[in-house]
């Protein structure tokens, strides 16, 4: 039976054989298929000719494929003396993928609204995503839970939004951020599995499902189609 980090613990994750093999398979489709999609999506925004939704899909990939490659790095590097670091990497990470995928979209929030402009709900997803980073790599291990709730809050943060980017958004974009929501929550409950076989690969392929869809609904709003 696998044996990995508690909430609180200080423990260094221990997987099977079998277990370390299927979580390298999973990264290795993750980061290899989130540069290609960023790349493609970046190039293909930028030849349109919408330079500001361009950067703002390039903030959404590189915060995607950050993400995803420091879990790799965390999850298939056994050195004890590097784990940490990339621990806290690891974590950090996620908090930049959920504001980097907020960032095109809130964009498409009215300029007119006065209590929810672009720039304030990006500004406010910015700052709770940068103050997560701090907590992360400055103390890591010490406010786990408060990190996990931070995780879920930030997450569904858009929610009163729904009423405005509804009529803003394209049909099946919001359906397809809320599905990947969904499985980004549900997957919470594999990771905490923790004497679980397999909790963490189940984890990891949650993520790239959730990541998926949410890819999708970037090419759904921005009229993209798959590279």
């Amino acid at each position: 039976m696998s044996t990995a980090v508690t909430l609180t613990g200080n423990a260094v994750p221990r997987y099977t054989g079998l277990e370390y093999k299927a979580d390298a398979a999973v990264h290795v489709v993750g980061v290899s298929a989130a540069l290609v999609a960023g790349t493609w999506i970046f190039v293909s925004r930028a030849i349109s000719g919408s330079m500001s939704e361009a950067l703002a899909l390039a903030a959404y990939a590189v915060a995607m494929t950050g993400m995803l490659a420091s879990s790799a790095a965390y999850n298939l590097i056994r050195r004890r003396r590097l784990k940490e670091w990339l621990r806290r990497l690891d974590h950090a990470g996620i908090f930049l993928a959920i504001a980097g995928t907020y960032t095109p979209l809130l964009l498409r929030l009215p300029a007119t609204q006065t209590v929810a402009t672009p720039t304030v709900a990006l500004a406010t997803v910015w700052v709770i995503a940068a103050a997560g980073v701090v907590m992360k790599i400055s103390a890591p291990r010490r406010y786990e839970r408060l990190g996990l709730a931070l995780y879920l809050g930030l997450g569904w943060i858009g929610l009163p939004l729904v009423p405005v980017l509804s009529g803003q958004l394209r049909p099946g974009t919001g359906m397809l951020i809320g599905i990947g929501a969904l499985i980004y929550t549900a997957g919470v409950g594999a990771y905490l599995l923790e004497r679980l076989r397999y909790h963490n690969v189940v984890w990891h392929l949650m993520v790239l499902a959730a990541a998926g869809c949410h890819y999708m609904a970037m090419l759904t709003e921005f009229r993209l189609s798959p590279p």
